[in-house]
């Protein structure tokens, strides 16, 4: 009995596996939806975007037998968007192929005193200048793309992993002598970070100061906050005369 139950199984499996493969071989591709995951944040991608570098790329899968859509090349060619962080390409057995994209989103906004502006994303790749609404942390003084990539890679991953600095930066300086100034939204005050080392070293030392010291004495009582010395911070008292 159990050896015509096995044998049963094997059979309709076997059945069930060339069928549908017969059905995806007969199946015409008669939809594609573009899914922007993340559209509620930026528009920096559309699906008309999507499908006009399918169509560019001559891989629109619409009108086509399933069997003959590539799912790979359509996601290589996706992926291949400057403004495109991931994408997921996938097929139903009704006909439809599902395209879902996650945008690369800027992180920071660098405005340099020469050069044009530009954004950088959080892997520290740099974005063309593009209108974008959202509140992100601004970059100026003497920053160089090319020379500065690392601290601004920090910075960017810093800021998208830890909600805190996200919240509490509003702007990065880099001076001409080329060291790092914080401005926080909260409170009236310089961060002097030094040259652009040990960055996470130097806003976890930060951050320590903040949570036992200056929720103690107060937010403006100080008019400059250093730790460009090693393990250690250094006040500039406010002048209230």
């Amino acid at each position: 009995m159990k050896l015509l139950l096995l044998v049963g199984l094997a059979a309709y499996l076997v059945f069930a596996f060339v069928k549908f493969n017969r059905s995806k071989d007969n199946t015409v591709c008669n939809k594609v939806s573009v899914v922007i995951t993340d559209k509620e944040r930026a528009n920096f991608v559309s699906e008309e975007d999507i499908k006009q570098i399918l169509k560019d790329a001559k891989i629109s899968p619409e009108g086509k037998k399933m069997a003959d859509v590539r799912l790979l090349s359509i996601k290589r060619a996706v992926d291949g968007h400057q403004f495109v962080l991931h994408s997921t390409c996938y097929s139903r057995p009704d006909g439809e192929v599902v395209i879902e994209v996650s945008q690369k989103l800027p992180v920071l906004r660098v405005m340099p005193a020469v050069g044009e502006g530009y954004y950088i994303d959080a892997d520290g790749n740099k974005i063309k200048h593009v209108n974008y609404p959202a509140d992100v942390i601004v970059v100026t003084g003497n920053v160089n793309y090319n020379k500065n990539k690392k601290f601004l890679t920090t910075f960017a991953q810093i800021i998208q992993q830890d909600e805190f600095w996200s919240d509490m930066i509003e702007q990065i300086n880099v001076t001409p002598d080329g060291k790092i100034e914080l401005a926080p939204r909260l409170g009236d005050h310089i961060v002097a970070l030094g040259k652009p080392q040990d960055i996470g070293l130097k806003l976890s030392h930060l951050k320590t100061f903040y949570e036992k010291v200056i929720n103690e004495v107060g937010w403006n009582k100080y008019s400059r906050i250093s730790l460009e010395y090693n393990n250690q911070v250094v006040c500039t008292k406010r002048d209230v005369s």
